[in-house]
């Protein structure tokens, strides 16, 4: 159970903004599309690493345009600085749109084996803010296959990536990625 432990859901009924997380955007933007369609009233936020490689965000130059074919305005996209590199970072930079914002619920997007400890770590950062965090992982256009992670070389390098880093938050920064808001 290695591969579908690290993926979880956490719905949101109205998210007031909607972030996705900078790299894999060739499978996190098209979900962060869908929820924005799904909902027209959401901030749509993304992540900027500082420096931006192809390693933590390979294609930021055109995610607002990428976004803008799905049917999202650009007025509705906020671009989020990151100034701590890595998830927590992302997580901080959020805060700091939310306090700015007075936004009250976050939701998510990112990929599935990275769902577990994204919304760990947001609601750690968050949840003293009150705001609500929940997370929704991009199965349809991730090549992520849970239930078998041992059989392919992306499902096994994530799998393995995702429960260091885990366990590194843990260590660094107290994220416990089994306690998850609401149970």
């Amino acid at each position: 159970h290695a591969g579908t432990t690290l993926v979880v859901s956490r719905r949101i009924v109205d998210p007031d903004a909607i972030v996705s997380l900078a790299s894999h955007e060739w499978e996190r933007l098209p979900e962060l599309g869908r929820l924005a369609r799904r909902y027209p009233s959401a901030r749509i936020l993304l992540t900027l690493p500082e420096p931006v490689t192809d390693m933590n965000c390979h294609d930021c130059a055109s995610r607002v345009a990428r976004l803008a074919g799905m049917g999202v305005t650009a007025g509705r996209v906020s671009i989020l600085p990151i100034l701590q590199s890595g998830t927590h970072g992302e997580a901080l930079a959020c805060r700091a749109f939310a306090q700015r914002s007075k936004m009250r619920s976050l939701l998510v997007v990112t990929s599935p084996y990275h769902t577990r400890r994204a919304v760990a770590t947001f609601a750690r950062v968050l949840g003293d803010a009150g705001i609500e965090v929940g997370v929704q992982p991009a199965n349809a256009t991730s090549p992520a296959d849970p239930p078998h992670w041992w059989r392919t070389p992306y499902d096994r390098w994530y799998v393995r990536y995702e429960w260091m880093a885990s366990m590194y938050y843990a260590l660094r920064y107290g994220v416990d990625p089994f306690d998850l808001p609401g149970g």
